[in-house]
């Protein structure tokens, strides 16, 4: 018989491997197909599928219709959304679009009234966290956007939909985390993986940010107090490397990319080396973050708690 908690091992297992396939491509390239995002879904969404039937779905099977909400999630980041006007054209890709999202709206009305309302709050939570990662990528506040990456964000609206279940019910998980979520179960309703994981990547960044590049300038002799955040490089080494300039721009401080425009620019002013920060690789982050999470649990959380 096929457990909870084999199902969920075996879904984290596929998202874990998929991470760390796209941790490498965003070392080496800053740049991540959506392809894997793709895999990971195709390999783990069939899982959360049985973990809903086992968690319960099974005596409700109305309820599994409120898994077409992180479904339509998914395909408005991943693919697009309808223009009206090519509905209207007859586009046969914006009618489909707009009859799926239409559909999934509807879906999810039915499973919150006849479905498991336990089982669909978490879907629906998971949902709401999707569209919140993708707002967070798509306006800026105070000039700046809180999820910088395109695939930064595509990763966590993925995961928010991978597990909408607050907890995840593997064999190795402890800590002070799990012990406080057993007591206080609404500490995980205000942390659910998602947010957890990336919190926890978080954390591991500014970390590495402030113990990485204080001793890199410390070491070259150039620490001042944007040693946190930044360091100085030769214009001649910028092609080709993960960093973004910062550049005086109509009286303006900028970040630009290292492109070859930008660097011939620099060399016929006369400029022979710049302040550039460093592009993180924030997948790799992440996909810490979803270690920590799985054995000791939310950081913030700890720490938040642990202050209080």
């Amino acid at each position: 018989m096929y457990t909870l908690e084999l199902v969920s091992t075996a879904k984290t297992a596929v998202v874990l491997i998929t991470l760390f396939g796209s941790s490498v491509m965003d070392i080496r390239y800053r740049r991540i197909p959506d392809r894997f995002w793709s895999l990971m879904l195709a390999g783990a969404g069939p899982l959360t599928i049985w973990e809903m039937y086992l968690r319960g779905g099974d005596e409700s099977p109305v309820t599994f219709l409120s898994l077409l909400l992180p479904i339509a999630g998914i395909l408005f980041v991943l693919k697009g959304y309808p223009e009206i006007k090519e509905v209207i054209r007859g586009k046969a890709q914006d009618i489909f679009f707009l009859a799926f999202y239409l559909v999934a709206a509807a879906s999810g009305v039915a499973a919150f009234v006849f479905g498991d309302r336990s089982l669909f709050s978490e879907v629906g939570i998971s949902f709401i966290f999707m569209l919140i990662y993708f707002v967070l990528y798509t306006v800026p506040i105070g000039g700046t956007r809180i999820i910088h990456g395109g695939a930064d964000a595509k990763c966590l609206i993925v995961l928010a939909a991978l597990f909408p279940w607050y907890v995840l019910d593997l064999p190795f998980q402890a800590g002070p985390f799990y012990e406080i979520v057993r007591d206080i179960p609404a500490i995980a309703r205000i942390f659910p993986v998602s947010l957890s994981v990336m919190f926890n990547a978080a954390v591991v960044t500014a970390i590495v940010m402030f113990i990485v590049l204080p001793v890199r300038n410390i070491v070259k002799g150039e620490f001042s107090p944007g040693s946190f955040t930044g360091y100085h490089m030769d214009v001649k080494e910028l092609p080709g490397s993960h960093v973004w300039v910062e550049i005086e721009k109509e009286g303006k401080k900028v970040k630009e990319d290292p492109t070859e425009k930008l660097v011939k620019g620099l060399m016929e002013k006369g400029i022979t080396r710049v302040r550039v920060t460093p592009k993180i690789p924030f997948i790799l982050s992440l996909t810490v973050g979803l270690m920590i999470h799985i054995v000791a649990g939310n950081l913030v959380a700890m720490l938040f708690l642990f202050l209080t």
